[in-house]
């Protein structure tokens, strides 16, 4: 991170890739799936895809990245870098949730009134 002045080093975070798709990758599972006129029929066809545009999904796969910060303290510098990366790699920077306060594993304290 350049514009906080401090350098990550791989040990500082953990990245978990996580793929999620419907059994073929990125290919159409329906292009596999043999369709009949009717029941006693032995003729198989398959549906083309110009016929089941509304049956599927725009995208057969996601990936889901999960950045986790191994100290506490650089939480924000990992938060805006994985950001600048996917806006860098991406061109936009996708949904980005931060950990719910119940489950960090530091609790915040609160600001003391001194």
């Amino acid at each position: 991170m350049k514009a906080s002045g401090v350098t990550l080093k791989e040990e500082d975070l953990a990245v978990c890739n996580v793929k999620v798709n419907l059994t073929r990758g990125r290919w159409n599972p329906l292009e596999r799936v043999k369709i009949f006129k009717d029941y006693d029929s032995e003729v198989m066809f398959s549906i083309a895809d110009g016929r089941a545009n509304h049956l599927l999904p725009v995208c057969n796969e996601d990936i889901i990245v999960r950045v986790y910060s191994k100290k506490h303290e650089l939480v924000e510098v990992i938060s805006e870098a994985f950001g600048n990366f996917q806006l860098k790699t991406y061109g936009l920077k996708t949904q980005v949730h931060e950990t719910p306060e119940k489950k960090c594993r530091t609790p915040l304290l609160p600001e003391s009134n001194v």
